[in-house]
């Protein structure tokens, strides 16, 4: 009886929760203490048609945002700036151009920020537009030069990003996997995140083997740098006996009077660890940073000389930019100095890594991306070099971010929230050769302009295509260690096959083609010479090499209309005659059907099968050689 009554009450509960009237108080609330879900779905209830205030559309569009919902957000985005509220923030318009360039919608998202840069036209984001508003046509049709796979040491429930190499191999990352963490005192004093409620965010190494094999070995990093603070990426000093890191700017006790430090909102500054055995210790703030600005995901150069990281620090252009300052003896740093803007747009530029040969990965939500955080790249050692979108499929439409490249090893790591949760992958780069076809016409060696070459691959599928000059030269990029063929074909000559395989390291390679006449397969008046007219065993369909074969006629019986053929079929003289007649003559017929598909009138062909009964070479017992000669098909020209 008390069992059926609690049931009865939590049923009553329930139903009185249900019947409460939509509040506008407790939706707020839910946004408040950033439950965006429940937030959501509050302020749906306080939709009321056309009377809808612009302030719930705007709540709910960006709660959707919040939660990557981009459809929803997108929806109500759009029916508050439909309302034509003249008092309408620029922010809104920027918001919804970016969920827009997240859903592949570039033209509406550009609509959306030109009315944002007409309201916000000194904004460093509008600037940014500015300078290329079409930015997004350089990524249409853009070849991959990467391909990427999981790295084997993610966890199914919680986030891992910002992994790097040390040089002996070491892999370091970030994780909030602390849910193996006993210790009472933590859990008591971490500041989790609010939203999702996971545990802080701690830094770790794993043991890396080979670029083909699953990273294992995860431990937690020993010392005091891990505590009850959110840690973020870090990076060792050339001689590997400091750690510079990202961690709560809480940490610095100088900082807790400032307000926005205070709040422990993920505001992040630079640290320093020295090693001592096989712990980090003596942690120290870097001297430059200050209290409520943002200081996060610091690199190292190659040669040890400086330090790059991200801020908003005073003389920033955007949200954060990336800083670099000389590291200096006695654990001194240098001045800082922004990078300038060309690397920083007016947006989010962020985690840096310099790979060995002085380029600088960084990821950046500038306009012209995939509309999430992309990856970039520019050439230090280059002044006039501009960053370059590493393009899909590092990139897309999520968070993509912390890539780190390592040209020895030919792999590249990073991390992306592409599946709902952030994961570390690795990169591998895609090996491109330009490949130079000399065509010239046999017999009087001159170049062959005009000519179409197309690069096959082994899925059958034209990976490039070009157009031979006045010189008889044509250009396509290829995969290294691919193999291709080369289709060549010109109206005056025959149509070339060639079998090619890339270099195993990007360059060039060039190889020469004599294109032969059309007028070479006729021989004399009554004939025409083909490869060998392949089948299938005991079979009636007809190889692809064959049907190559058989374009080289289909293409002389176009540029001569009156031509008339017959196509004589032979078999060897294995088998019963009945049955080698009856084999020739469909194979015969199935060749005129090929033909006829391929444009010719079915009035301009005959076809007759003749079995073993005319044999090229009289053998009995017949060598695999000879019954390759008797199987043969003839093509004769009826007409000319």
């Amino acid at each position: 009886m008390r069992i059926f009554l609690m049931v009865l009450l939590c049923s009553l509960s329930i139903t009185v929760q249900a019947k409460k009237k939509p509040s506008l108080k407790r939706a707020d609330k839910y946004y408040k203490n950033t439950e965006y879900t429940k937030a959501a779905e509050e302020y749906k209830r306080l939709l009321n048609g056309k009377r809808t205030a612009n302030y719930i559309y705007l709540q709910l569009a960006d709660c959707y945002d919040r939660l990557h919902k981009d459809i929803d957000a997108s929806r109500y985005y759009g029916k508050a700036i439909d309302q034509n509220d003249s008092t309408l923030k620029p922010e809104v318009y920027y918001k919804y151009a970016k969920v827009m360039e997240r859903n592949g919608r570039y033209e509406t998202a550009k609509d959306m920020m030109q009315q944002f840069t007409s309201k916000a036209p000194t904004d460093s984001r509008a600037k940014d537009f500015l300078a290329k508003p079409d930015a997004h046509k350089a990524l249409k049709d853009r070849e991959p030069n990467y391909m990427f796979q999981e790295s084997g040491l993610n966890d199914f429930q919680y986030d891992d990003y910002g992994a790097w190499l040390s040089p002996g191999d070491t892999l370091y990352f970030v994780s909030n996997r602390t849910k193996q963490e006993k210790k009472w005192m933590r859990k008591i004093f971490e500041v989790r995140d609010k939203w999702e409620r996971k545990p802080n965010f701690d830094l770790y190494t794993a043991e890396f083997k080979d670029k083909y094999e699953p990273i294992k070995g995860v431990a937690r990093i020993k010392g005091r740098v891990n505590r009850r603070f959110n840690d973020g990426t870090t990076v060792l000093s050339k001689d590997g006996k400091r750690m510079y890191f990202a961690s709560e700017a809480y940490r610095n006790r100088k900082f807790r009077r400032n307000d926005k430090v205070k709040q422990r909102d993920h505001l992040m500054s630079l640290f320093y660890a020295q090693k001592k055995k096989d712990k980090w210790k003596k942690i120290k703030p870097m001297r430059f940073t200050r209290a409520g600005y943002m200081y996060t995901n610091p690199a190292v150069s190659p040669d040890g000389k400086f330090l790059y990281f991200a801020s908003n620090m005073p003389g920033s252009y955007g949200e954060l930019d990336i800083w670099r300052t000389p590291i200096l003896e006695d654990d001194e740093f240098g001045t800082p100095e922004n990078l300038g803007s060309t690397i920083n747009s007016g947006t989010r530029n962020d985690y840096p890594f310099i790979a060995s040969d002085n380029k600088m990965y960084f990821a950046s939500d500038r306009w012209g991306g995939y509309g999430g955080m992309d990856v970039y790249v520019v050439d230090l050692s280059n002044t006039v070099s501009t960053p370059a979108n590493l393009g899909e499929p590092i990139n897309t439409a999520k968070n993509d971010f912390a890539f780190s490249y390592y040209p020895a090893k030919e792999m590249g790591l990073f991390s992306s929230d592409r599946i709902g949760r952030t994961d570390i992958y690795k990169a591998f780069p895609l090996c491109f050769v330009e490949f130079r076809t000399m065509l010239k016409s046999k017999g009087f060696n001159q170049p062959v302009a005009d000519a179409k070459v197309e690069f096959i691959n082994t899925r059958r599928i034209v990976e490039d295509k070009g157009v031979s000059s006045r010189s008889g030269m044509a250009r396509g990029e290829i995969k290294c260690k691919e193999t291709y063929k080369v289709k060549i074909s010109h109206p005056d000559y025959l149509d070339e096959l060639i079998d090619i395989t890339a270099n195993a390291e990007a360059g060039v390679q060039t190889i020469d083609v004599l294109l032969r006449p059309l007028d070479e397969l006729v021989i004399g008046k009554d004939k025409i010479e083909l490869g060998d007219i392949q089948f299938a065993f005991n079979q009636t369909e007809i190889t692809e090499n064959s049907k190559f074969e058989l374009d080289k006629l289909v293409k002389v019986m176009k540029r001569y209309p009156a031509m008339r053929i017959k196509i004589n079929s032979h078999s060897d003289s294995k088998g019963s005659p009945a049955y080698n007649l009856k084999l020739s003559n469909e194979r015969a017929k199935a060749t005129l059907e090929y033909i006829v598909s391929q444009g010719i009138e079915n009035s301009r062909l005959e076809s007759q099968g003749y079995g073993s009964q005319e044999l090229k070479v009289e053998c009995a017992p017949c060598t695999e050689w000879e019954d390759a000669q008797n199987r043969r098909s003839e093509f004769i020209i009826l007409q000319r």
